[in-house]
């Protein structure tokens, strides 16, 4: 006899299904959902196509999977997971429990902190977009001498990029989670626990404050401060600080009620050209007749 079941949080009654009430629908379904269908499992150990550094420090119940390559000074904690193909440059500190999914880039010199996710494809600490105009028309590259300074418990998605900075530290806090194809520029700071979507971009030195929310394809100047719970929806246009619990919208970022106030007039501006060309006719019409008379 099959049994249906449904997960509830609120005064829903049924004689179809059996219901599990609990404080928080969502996240209940999250703690279920690992159950039927675990993640695979990797023992520990190092793969015999790997390469690694002798002066690396790998700890014992670390796995090191097919073709990784682990640099000089690296540190790897425990129970942390390099699947397949990743490159771990020198000097680089991996926390406990931190999962690199294929083909991921560590850069030197970056520090990941503990229970981190990145996904394959993602590249952490290339240089940043430094480059100085010269009299001739062509551009000086500023060396990129900076990290990349990752907390704990942040997931980055497939294929972001996360520049070093010129000096200092490019920062991503604890708790972020930063989706597929996203990029930060160099010197940025990105608040705990903040959440930016696919396509968002941060030019250099973006402050970012914590528990942010981007939509996608978001896109922020240099230099500027997001601040606490800032709203920013997809698409927008960042080009002057926001201050904390902003909502915003478009390009520029506007408010949510004037922009929503200016989208509903663009709306209209077809009706309103005709009225225009009605009044202008009208006033036409009445000073020809003031010029004949």
């Amino acid at each position: 006899m099959e049994v249906r079941v449904e997960l509830i949080a609120g005064p829903f009654t049924s004689t179809r299904k059996l219901l599990i009430r609990v404080p928080n629908a969502r996240v209940a379904f999250a703690k279920v959902l690992p159950l039927f269908f675990p993640e695979p499992v990797f023992q520990a150990g190092i793969h015999p196509t790997a390469i690694v550094a002798a002066s690396a420090q790998v700890d014992s119940t670390a796995h090191i999977g097919p073709f990784c390559v682990i640099g000089e000074q690296v540190r790897i904690g425990p129970r942390c997971v390099l699947q397949a193909t990743d490159h771990v440059g020198a000097n680089c500190q991996l926390g406990e429990e931190t999962k690199l999914f294929p083909n991921v880039t560590l850069y030197s010199r970056t520090e990941v902190g503990c229970r981190v996710r990145i996904h394959s494809g993602a590249v952490i600490g290339a240089d940043g977009f430094g480059f100085y105009p010269l009299s001739d028309g062509s551009y000086r590259k500023i060396p990129q001498v900076g990290r990349v300074v990752i907390g704990d418990a942040v997931e980055i998605g497939a294929n972001t990029c996360i520049d070093r900075a010129t000096m200092g530290d490019t920062i991503i806090e604890a708790g972020v989670k930063l989706d597929n194809l996203v990029h930060i520029g160099h010197n940025s700071i990105v608040g705990t626990h903040s959440v930016l979507a696919g396509q968002v971009g941060l030019s250099g030195s973006v402050h970012v404050g914590s528990r942010v929310r981007m939509g996608g394809q978001v896109g922020i100047a240099d230099h500027i401060t997001v601040g606490d719970k800032v709203s920013i929806s997809a698409q927008a246009g960042v080009l002057s600080d926001l201050e904390p619990g902003a909502t915003v919208y478009g390009t520029p970022a506007l408010p949510g009620p004037v922009a929503k106030r200016m989208h509903l007039y663009s709306l209209r501006l077809g009706e309103l050209f005709q009225q225009v060309k009605q009044l202008q006719r009208r006033l036409d019409e009445l000073e020809g007749r003031e010029k004949r008379s």
